[in-house]
C-alpha cells in the first residue's frame, strides 16, 4: 500500500527535511504551514488553529495514511511572551487537527511531535519515557497537555497515535534563536568582519542532549512505520554535553580571536543543570540509533552561517 503523509509545520526547520526524507523513501507527501514554500507544489498554506482552514487542508490533501504533526510554537521565550497563542497553537491546534483527520480517515496513524521539555527538572538521569511530566515553562506545559491528550485519545478510542519526545536537536538552517545556531552565526559574522570579536552567551554550565536534525527526521519516519500505537518515544543521543563544550568545539573550528561575554538576559528563569535522555525504547521498537557525530553537527552549522555571512571560504578550504 502506498504511504501517503501529511506533514504540518512543513515551513519550519524540521518539516522541510522530513518531507524531503519521506519523498526519498518512496512516500507520497503533502505539507502545510503558515508560509508558502518557494517551488513547492505539494504544500498548502493553513493555520491549524482555524477549523475552516483545516477542513480545506484535508479537502486539498486527500486520503492519507499518516499525519506527522510538527506545527507548533517552539521557542521558549516566545511562549512566555504570548502564552495564549502558544496554547491555541500547541494544544487546541493539535486537538483540532487530530479529530479532523480521524473523522476523515479513522485508521490514520498520527505522529505527534512533542518535546523532552515535558519532563521538566530531572528527577533521575537519563530521563526515560516513564519519567514524570513536570513542565516548567509555557512551551513545555502546552506540549505536556497535548501529549497527555494524545495518550487519552489512544486509551479511550484506540486512536493510532505515536508520541515523539525529541531532546535538543540542531543542524544547518535552524533559527539563530537556538543556542548552537546562535553561536555559529555570531562566529561567522565575526569572521566576516561584520561584528565585533565578542560572542554573547548565557548559561554555559548547563548540559544538554544534542542530536543532528537528520537523525531526528529518520527517527520520526521509523516510528511512523514501527512504533507501537499509544507509546511515547524519546529521540536523543543519550549523552549530555555542556554548552561550554559545544562553544569550545565551534571556536576550535575558527581561527578568529573571540572574547566571550556572559549576558544575564540570556539565562532562563528556570533551567535544569543537566538534561539527558535514553533512546533505548525507540531503539528496541524501531532499530533507530543516532548516527551523525556531534562534531559534524558543529561543522555543518558553522559552514551554513559562513555562507549566510558571505564568507567565501572556510578555513579548511583556504589555499
Amino acid at each position: 500500500m502506498t504511504r501517503r503523509a501529511l506533514v504540518t509545520g512543513a515551513d519550519g526547520f524540521v518539516g522541510p527535511l522530513l518531507c524531503d526524507y519521506l519523498l526519498q523513501q518512496g512516500w507520497e507527501v503533502r505539507g502545510c504551514g503558515l508560509l508558502a514554500m518557494p517551488g513547492a507544489d505539494n504544500q498548502f498554506v493553513c493555520d491549524i488553529t482555524d477549523s475552516v482552514q483545516l477542513e480545506r487542508l484535508l479537502d486539498w490533501c486527500g486520503p492519507v495514511t499518516h499525519v506527522f504533526h510538527l506545527a507548533a510554537i517552539t521557542f521558549v521565550p516566545e511562549s512566555a511572551q504570548d502564552p495564549l497563542r502558544t496554547f491555541d497553537v500547541n494544544v487546541q491546534g493539535t486537538i483540532r487537527l487530530l479529530h479532523a483527520a480521524r473523522r476523515r480517515y479513522p485508521a490514520v496513524r498520527f505522529i505527534y511531535v512533542g518535546s523532552s521539555e515535558v519532563y521538566g527538572l530531572p528527577q533521575s538521569l537519563p530521563q526515560t519515557e516513564t519519567h514524570p511530566l513536570a513542565p516548567v515553562n509555557p512551551y513545555a506545559i502546552s506540549k505536556a497537555a497535548a501529549d497527555a491528550y494524545c495518550a487519552f485519545l489512544h486509551r479511550s478510542e484506540k486512536a493510532d497515535i505515536v508520541r515523539m519526545r525529541p531532546f535538543n536537536h540542531s543542524g544547518p538552517g535552524q533559527s539563530e534563536r537556538f543556542v548552537l545556531s546562535d553561536f555559529a552565526k555570531q562566529i561567522a559574522l565575526i569572521e566576516a568582519g561584520k561584528a565585533e570579536p565578542v560572542i554573547a552567551v548565557g548559561n554555559l554550565s548547563a548540559a544538554r542532549d544534542f542530536t543532528h536534525v537528520r537523525d531526528v527526521v529518520r527517527a520520526y519516519a521509523l516510528a511512523a512505520l514501527k512504533g507501537h500505537a499509544g507509546e511515547a518515544y524519546n529521540v536523543c543521543s543519550s549523552r549530555a554535553r555542556t554548552i561550554q563544550s559545544a562553544l569550545d568545539g565551534l571556536l576550535a573550528l575558527s581561527s578568529a580571536s573571540i572574547r566571550i561575554q556572559v549576558e544575564e538576559s540570556r539565562f532562563r528563569p528556570v533551567d535544569a543543570p543537566t538534561m539527558c535522555g535514553s533512546h533505548a525504547k525507540l531503539t528496541e521498537h524501531t532499530g533507530w540509533r543516532p548516527e551523525i557525530p556531534f562534531e559534524t553537527l558543529l561543522e555543518e552549522l558553522l559552514t551554513f552561517w559562513r555562507r549566510q555571512a558571505g564568507v567565501a571560504k572556510t578555513r579548511d578550504e583556504a589555499p
